[in-house]
C-alpha cells in the first residue's frame, strides 16, 4: 500500500507510527489483528489525490486522535465532520485547530506534513472509534471529489479584511491560505497581507520576526505596509523608553541601533498620524545623522494628536536646539527657488518635504513631473489628487508634452486603473475622492471603476470621519448613495464593507449619534453580503451594540431582531451558538423597544438548542438558563424543549468541576464592555468561591493595571472591545513565564466563558 511516487506521505507515516507511537505501521499495512481497522484511514493518504483522515496515536496513558488535512479547505471540511460525528459529546474537540508541541516527534511530523492543518482530540477510545467509523462509512458513500465554485478574489479579500476588523485571526488565516492554494496572488502580495494581519492584531514581535526573516526592507512596499513595520519597530524596541521617561536613552538607541538597521523604513512619512510613526520621525529629527528642525516643527504642528502622545513629542523636540546647523544654512542658500529645492529633495529621497514645497508652487510641467514622483513614492490619495490637480491646470500642449515621457504616461495609466498601455481617458483630479461621499458618487457614475476597492482601502485610513459632520446633509446623502450604488455595483460595495466599517469603528468617538442611520445601513449591508462567516457575525453584534448604545426606536430595534432571525435561520449550527448567546445577552442588557419580538427570537433559538442538545455544553446551557431567568420565561420553556427542558435546570456540579480549577487563582478580564465582564465575574465567583476576578476597563496603561497583568494567573483580553494603547500595555507587561494572554474576539460573555473554559480543560 505504499506509494513510491509520494515519498512525503511515506516519510510521514513512518514518523507518525514511529518511536512515539505504540501502533505498528507494518502490522497496519499487513492488516494484522486490531491494526487492520486502521488501514482504511491510512489508505486515505496514499491515494493519487490524498484525502483528509484521522490517525490514532497509542501512547502510555491513552490514545490521541489527529485529524490530518492537506489544505485549509480540507481542514474546514474535516472539522465539520468531526463536530457532527464526534464533537464535544464524545471528545475534547470543539472545532479548534491544534496547538502542536514541536518538541514531540510525532506532533512535529504532523506539523511538517500538514503545515499546521491538523486537529487533535481525546476521549474514550472505544466510543470515539465507533463514531469515527460511522463518519468514514458516510464519507465513503459520497462522491470522491466535490467540485467547489471558486470564490472571486475580491470576495476572499473582503472576508480577509472583515476578519481583521473582527480580530478573528483564524478566519483571516483561512482567507490567506485560500489565496495561496488557488494561486490568486503572488508571494510578495501575500506577504504584504500577512504584515497587515499581524499589525491589525498587534502581534508586534511576530511582525518584527517576519521583517527580519524576509526581504521586506529591500522591496518596494505600499506605505500601509511600511507604516505597520514602523509600528512594530517602535512597539518592540522603543516603547519601554517612553514608559520609563528615558528620553536621552531613546535618542541614543535610535541613533546607534534603530536607524542603522531600519533606515529604509524612514524614506517617507506620507502624512501618517499614527503615534508610533510620529515618535519615530521625531527621533529621526532629533537623533538622526543630522538635526532636522524643520521636520521637528512639522511634527509638532500636526493636529488631532492625543494629549499624552503630543506631550512625549514635545519632550523629545526639546532635545533639539533651535539653532540651524551651518551646513544646513549653506544648503538653503545654495538652492535657488522652490522647484530646484524640491528637485533636490526628490533626489535625496525626502518626498514628504518635496511635496510640502510643491503644493504652493506655480503651475508648470516641472511641478507636475515632481508631484507625480511624490505620488508614486508616497502612495497616498491626497498626493495623487494634488498631482492630478496640477496636471489638470496645465495647457493641452503642456499635457501632451508631459505624456510623451513613458514613465509619466505609465503612472497616469496606473492612476486611471486602466489595463491598457495608454489610458483612453487621462485621469483627472475628480477621479480621486477625498471622502466617502465622493467615493460613492464616483462609483455611482462608473460602476466598473477599477480602482474602487484600492481607493476604499486607502481612504478608510486617510479620510477624516468628522468631514461628514461639517457638510450639510452629508449623512442623509451618504445613506441614500449606499442604497443607490448597491443596485449598480453590488459586489464592489459588498467587498468595500470592511473598509467602511474600519472607517467608522476606528473613530475615537464611535458610536456617534449623528451616524446612527449609517450604522443601521451598514448592518443591513452586512446581512445582505454575508456568507455566515464567524467574523461577519461578530461584526453584526458590534453594530447592534453601537445602535443599542445610542438608543433606537421600535422600528430599528425590530429590524435588528429580524436580521438576527434571518442570520440564525440561514446559518444556525452548534458552532454558531456562542454568537447567538452573545447577541441575546446584549438584547437583555440594553433597553428593549419590542419585548415580544425579543422573546420570539429566544424561543426560536431554544428550538435550535433542543435539536443541538447533544452538542451544547454546560456553560452554554448555563448562559441560556440565565437569559430565560432574566426575561422571566421559565414557565414557557418545558413545552418547547420537551425532554431537553431538564438540561436548562442548574447543574452546578458539572459547572463547578471545571471552574473549580480556578480555586486560589486570580484572573484579570480586560474589556471596555463592562456589563458583560460583570456577568462573567458573577458566574465565575458562583462556580468557585475562592477565585479572585479583576476587571479593567481602562483606556490606557496605569500602575494598577500593570500589577494585575504581572501578578494574575490568567489574563483574558477582549480584543473586540479594547483600546490599542491598553492592549499594547498589557502585552508589554505580561511576564513570559506566566500563562499566555487569552484573546477573545467577541464582546459577549458566552465567548469569554468559552475561552476560559477551553483553557481550563487544556
Amino acid at each position: 500500500m505504499s506509494n513510491p511516487s509520494n515519498t512525503d506521505v511515506r516519510r510521514f507515516l513512518e514518523q507518525f507510527f514511529g518511536a512515539g507511537n505504540q501502533l505498528d505501521l507494518g502490522k497496519i499495512e499487513r492488516g494484522e489483528g486490531n491494526h487492520a481497522k486502521i488501514r482504511p484511514w491510512v489508505e486515505r493518504l496514499t491515494q493519487a489525490e490524498p484525502q483528509p483522515t484521522v490517525l490514532p496515536r497509542w501512547r502510555e496513558g491513552g490514545v490521541d486522535w489527529y485529524g490530518i488535512a492537506q489544505s485549509q479547505r480540507q481542514l474546514r471540511s474535516l472539522s465539520e465532520e468531526l463536530m457532527a460525528f464526534v464533537g464535544p459529546t464524545y471528545s475534547t474537540f470543539r472545532g479548534q485547530r491544534s496547538q502542536l508541541n514541536l518538541q514531540d516527534p510525532v506532533e512535529l511530523a504532523i506539523h511538517e506534513f500538514t503545515g499546521g492543518a491538523a486537529v487533535k482530540l481525546t476521549g474514550q477510545a472505544t466510543v470515539i472509534w465507533e463514531a469515527l467509523e460511522q463518519m468514514r462509512r458516510v464519507s465513503d458513500r459520497r462522491l470522491k471529489r466535490v467540485v467547489e465554485i471558486p470564490l472571486p478574489t475580491g470576495r476572499v479579500l473582503r472576508d480577509f479584511y472583515m476578519a481583521l476588523q473582527a480580530g478573528d485571526r483564524v478566519s483571516a488565516e483561512k482567507s490567506l491560505q485560500y489565496l495561496l492554494d488557488q494561486h490568486r496572488l503572488d508571494a510578495l502580495n501575500l506577504l504584504f497581507l500577512r504584515v497587515q494581519l499581524l499589525a491589525e492584531l498587534q502581534q508586534w514581535n511576530e511582525l518584527l520576526n517576519l521583517l527580519e526573516s524576509t526581504n521586506l526592507l529591500q522591496v518596494r512596499r505600499s506605505f500601509a505596509v511600511t507604516q505597520a513595520l514602523l509600528q512594530a519597530v517602535y512597539r518592540t524596541h522603543l516603547q519601554h523608553f517612553e514608559e520609563n521617561n528615558a528620553l536621552t536613552s531613546a535618542v541614543a538607541y535610535f541613533r546607534e541601533v534603530i536607524f542603522p538597521r531600519y533606515s529604509n523604513l524612514f524614506a517617507v512619512r506620507a502624512g501618517s498620524k499614527l503615534p508610533e510613526v510620529l515618535k519615530l520621525f521625531m527621533l529621526l529629527a532629533v537623533g538622526g545623522e543630522s538635526p532636522q528642525p524643520a521636520l521637528r516643527d512639522e511634527l509638532l504642528a500636526i493636529p488631532g494628536v492625543e494629549e499624552s502622545d503630543r506631550h512625549y513629542l514635545q519632550k523629545l523636540a526639546a532635545l533639539l536646539p533651535d539653532i540651524v546647523p551651518p551646513e544646513l544654512e549653506k544648503h538653503i542658500e545654495w538652492d535657488a527657488g522652490e522647484l530646484q529645492r524640491a528637485e533636490q529633495l526628490c533626489k535625496d529621497g525626502d518626498f514628504d518635504q518635496a511635496f510640502s514645497l510643491l503644493c504652493d508652487a506655480p503651475s508648470s510641467k516641472e511641478k507636475v513631473r515632481l508631484l507625480l514622483q511624490c505620488a508614486y513614492e508616497l502612495g497616498t490619495l491626497a498626493v495623487e489628487k494634488a498631482a492630478l490637480q496640477a496636471f489638470d491646470a496645465l495647457t493641452d500642449d503642456e499635457q501632451t508634452a508631459l505624456l510623451k515621457v513613458r514613465w509619466n504616461r505609465n503612472f497616469l495609466t496606473q492612476l486611471s486603473g486602466s489595463q491598457e498601455d495608454t489610458p483612453t481617458d487621462t485621469p483627472t483630479a475628480e477621479t480621486v475622492p477625498t471622502n466617502w461621499l465622493e467615493w460613492l458618487l464616483q462609483l455611482d457614475k462608473d460602476p466598473n471603476w477599477e480602482r474602487a476597492l484600492h481607493t476604499a482601502y486607502q481612504g478608510s485610513a486617510e479620510w477624516d470621519v468628522t468631514s461628514l459632520l461639517t457638510q450639510p446633509q452629508a449623512v442623509a446623502e451618504f445613506d441614500q448613495l449606499l442604497d443607490q450604488v448597491g443596485s449598480k455595483a453590488e459586489s464592489v460595495l459588498h467587498n468595500a464593507l470592511p473598509h467602511l466599517l474600519a472607517f467608522f469603528q476606528k473613530d475615537e468617538q464611535f458610536p456617534r449619534s449623528e451616524f446612527l442611520i449609517l450604522y443601521h445601513s451598514l448592518l443591513i449591508l452586512l446581512v445582505i453580503s454575508t456568507h455566515g462567516g464567524d467574523a461577519d457575525l461578530i461584526l453584526f453584534n458590534d453594530l447592534a451594540i453601537a445602535l443599542l448604545t445610542l438608543g433606537i426606536d421600535a422600528g430599528i430595534y425590530s429590524a435588528i431582531l429580524d436580521h438576527a432571525w434571518e442570520l440564525w435561520h440561514r446559518y444556525n449550527s452548534p458552532k454558531k451558538v456562542d454568537w447567538m448567546l452573545d447577541l441575546l445577552d446584549l438584547l437583555v442588557l440594553y433597553p428593549c423597544a419590542a419585548p415580544q419580538r425579543r422573546e420570539q427570537l429566544l424561543f426560536t433559538v431554544a428550538e435550535s438548542l433542543r435539536r443541538f442538545a447533544g452538542r451544547i455544553d454546560e456553560t452554554q446551557w448555563g448562559i441560556f438558563r440565565s437569559l430565560v431567568k432574566d426575561l422571566n420565561l421559565q414557565a414557557s420553556l418545558p413545552n418547547l424543549l420537551g425532554e431537553q427542558a431538564s438540561l436548562v435546570e442548574p447543574s452546578i456540579e458539572v459547572e463547578a468541576n471545571i471552574f473549580q480549577k480556578l480555586k486560589g487563582k486570580s484572573i484579570l478580564i480586560y474589556t471596555l464592555t463592562e456589563s458583560a465582564a460583570l456577568r462573567v465575574k458573577s458566574i465565575l465567583e458562583a462556580a468557585c468561591q475562592e477565585v479572585t476576578v479583576y476587571l479593567s476597563h481602562d483606556k490606557g496603561g496605569n500602575d494598577r493595571l500593570r500589577q494585575w497583568v504581572r501578578n494574575s494567573d490568567i489574563v483574558v483580553m477582549v480584543t473586540a472591545s479594547a483600546k490599542h494603547a491598553a492592549t499594547g500595555f498589557i502585552e508589554a507587561h505580561r511576564p513570559s513565564q506566566l500563562a499566555p494572554i487569552l484573546l477573545v474576539n467577541s464582546k459577549g460573555r458566552a465567548s469569554m466563558l468559552r475561552v476560559i473554559r477551553e483553557y481550563l480543560v487544556g
